[in-house]
């Protein structure tokens, strides 16, 4: 387990960063190390975590001092590493659209990363820019179906349907297993996603 800090450690900020409006943000905001490490988040970090299922392991408190890298899966670490590159070498903002969707709405979020003084890091500020009710066609959960010999089930970290096993190509909207935080949920990327949202870099 990585270094845990207290609520104050999660708080403090970089004194050149407009502390009282990251606070005050109505969605998720961080800053990171130059080497990608959380250093603050903002009170609107553990509301969306806890609204969305998250669990207490994904509080501000229990990821200061954690890398960003270690929650991206595998497929993506590297299109992640190219952004905070890309803002450092361009000196401005570079920015990406994502999905975090619950079970009940459809949400898409736009990342913005802004690089601080050299040795000081990056700031990350999140904007929601669509929500609306799903209108996915919705499959229940069946093991069989989606649990692996190794008895993982298989989600896309965007999108967050889930994977049918053996059909690499089939990715399902089970809200069910999106309910609670679970141990047995493992993350990749479905087709969908790949094109639309890593389509330049994943192929």
């Amino acid at each position: 387990m990585a270094l845990m800090a207290g609520i104050g450690e999660s708080r403090t900020l970089p004194p050149e960063l407009p502390g009282e409006i990251l606070e005050a943000a109505p969605y998720a905001c961080f800053v990171l190390t130059d080497a990608l490490a959380f250093v603050y988040c903002n009170a609107a970090w553990d509301r969306f975590a806890l609204q969305n299922g998250g669990g207490v392991q994904v509080l501000a408190a229990q990821i200061i001092s954690r890398n960003l890298l270690d929650f991206i899966p595998s497929e993506l670490k590297n299109y992640h590493t190219d952004l905070f590159v890309k803002a450092r070498s361009l000196g401005r903002s570079v920015s990406h659209d994502y999905e975090c969707s619950s079970p009940a709405a459809f949400r898409r979020f736009r990342m913005h990363i802004y690089p601080m003084q050299a040795g000081r890091g990056f700031a990350v500020i999140n904007s929601l820019t669509v929500e609306r009710p799903h209108d996915r066609v919705s499959w229940a959960p069946d093991d069989g179906v989606y649990r692996n010999s190794n008895g993982l089930i298989r989600m896309c970290a965007n999108c967050r349907r889930t994977n049918r096993v053996g059909r690499p190509d089939a990715w399902d909207w089970v809200p069910a297993y999106m309910e609670h935080t679970r141990r047995d949920i493992t993350h990749g990327v479905c087709p969908v996603c790949e094109e639309y949202y890593y389509g330049d870099v994943l192929h």
